[in-house]
C-alpha cells in the first residue's frame, strides 16, 4: 500500500550536540552527499574521504538551464557549496526525504521524483542532487525512498564561488507569509476563537513546505492514477482526513526500537546479576569479619547443599537394553 512520507530539513555544519571524544566536530554536505548517492566523495576542507553502504539504485543532479559544468560533479559541486559558507554554524543544504509509491517500477517512481523536484525546487534555481534507496522494509519487500539534496544559493557566475553571495530567503518563506502566519497565529492565540483557527490554517497552507507537501501527494496520486493502480496518498494529518485512529509508528523506527530493547534488556540482566553478586560478596565478607570459622562451615555446606540438589535433579545415564538369547 502506498504511503505518505514527506520530511523536510536543513544540514549544517553545526553538530546539535556535544562533540564525542575522538568523533566528528562538525557536519559535513560532502559526507551528506556521500551517504545519499553511495558514493566514495573526498571531503577537501577537511581532508578526508566519505564512503558509506547503502541501497542506492538511482542518482542524479537537476541544475537550472546554462548550470556551470561544476554542478554536474557531485565531489566539486558539494566542496564548492562548503567553500562559500564561513559560519562555523553554517546551513549548508536543505533535504527534501520521500517515500516512494511500491505500486510503480523503478523507471515510474524515478521519472515521478525528476518531475517532482524540477518543477518544485531546480526551476526556482535551485540545484537538486537526487539518490534514491530501496533497502528492505520490516515485511521484507522493498522500501523504495528518495533523498534530495538542494543547494541554498542561487548560482552566479560572477562570484568567486559560483554561488550568489547573499542566500535565497524566499526559499524558506517569503516575507509575506512569514508576516501573515505569524499575525495569524498570534491573534488565534489571543482569542481562541475558531474563525481564527481557520484564518491561521489558510495561512500556514501558503507556506513553503505545506504547498510541497500538498504537492507531492498530488504528483504521486498523479503517477498512480496513470499506470491503472488504486492506490492513493494524502498529505493531510489523520484527523483532517476523517480518520479517528492513532497514528502509526514508523515501520523503519519501530524496528530499531525492538534492536534496542533486546540490547539493554540483556544489558540490564547481565548488570542486575553483576550487583547481586557483588552485594553477596559484600555480604559474606562482612560475616567473615565477624565469625570467620563460621562463614568457612556455612560455605561449605551451601556447596554441599548444592551438589545435593543438582544430583537430585540429574538424569541417571540409560543403560541399554541387552538382548536375551532365546
Amino acid at each position: 500500500m502506498a504511503i505518505y512520507h514527506l520530511r523536510l530539513k536543513v544540514i549544517s555544519r553545526a553538530l546539535g550536540r556535544a562533540a564525542r571524544p575522538g568523533g566528528a566536530t562538525r557536519r559535513s554536505v560532502v559526507a551528506a552527499a556521500a551517504y545519499r548517492s553511495g558514493e566514495k566523495l573526498y571531503d577537501s576542507s577537511q581532508g578526508k574521504w566519505f564512503e558509506f553502504e547503502n541501497d542506492v539504485v538511482h542518482t542524479e543532479i537537476l541544475a537550472p538551464p546554462h548550470s556551470p559544468p561544476f554542478v554536474f560533479d557531485r565531489q566539486a559541486l558539494w566542496n564548492i557549496v562548503e567553500r562559500a559558507e564561513k559560519r562555523p554554524d553554517a546551513q549548508l543544504a536543505r533535504e527534501v526525504e520521500i517515500s516512494l509509491p511500491r505500486e510503480l517500477t523503478k523507471d515510474q517512481q524515478v521519472t515521478l521524483v525528476r518531475a517532482f523536484v524540477q518543477d518544485q525546487f531546480v526551476s526556482r534555481g535551485m540545484v537538486a542532487d537526487i539518490g534514491i534507496h530501496s533497502p528492505h522494509a520490516s515485511d521484507g519487500k522493498d522500501q523504495p525512498h528518495a533523498h534530495v539534496l538542494l543547494t541554498l544559493r542561487p548560482l552566479d557566475a560572477t562570484s568567486k564561488t559560483g554561488f550568489s553571495v547573499l542566500k535565497n530567503r524566499d526559499w524558506n518563506e517569503t516575507k509575506e507569509v512569514a508576516k501573515a502566519v505569524a499575525q495569524a497565529r498570534k491573534r488565534f492565540n489571543n482569542t481562541g476563537l475558531p474563525e481564527d483557527e481557520v484564518a491561521l490554517k489558510e495561512a500556514e497552507a501558503r507556506r513553503n513546505v505545506n504547498i510541497w507537501r500538498r504537492e507531492w501527494a498530488a504528483y504521486a496520486n498523479r503517477a498512480l492514477e496513470a499506470v491503472g493502480s488504486a492506490a492513493r496518498i494524502d498529505h493531510r494529518t489523520l484527523e483532517a482526513q476523517g480518520i479517528f485512529r492513532a497514528p502509526q509508528p514508523s515501520l523503519g523506527l519501530a524496528r530499531h526500537i525492538e534492536k534496542a530493547y533486546v540490547y539493554l534488556k540483556d544489558r540490564i540482566t547481565q548488570w542486575v546479576a553483576v550487583k547481586k553478586r557483588a552485594a553477596l560478596y559484600q555480604e559474606v565478607e562482612h560475616y567473615k569479619r565477624r565469625d570467620p570459622a563460621k562463614v568457612a562451615d556455612f560455605i561449605l555446606r551451601l556447596s554441599d547443599m548444592a551438589e545435593d540438589f543438582a544430583a537430585h535433579y540429574r538424569r541417571p545415564t540409560p543403560i541399554p537394553e541387552v538382548p536375551l538369547d532365546r
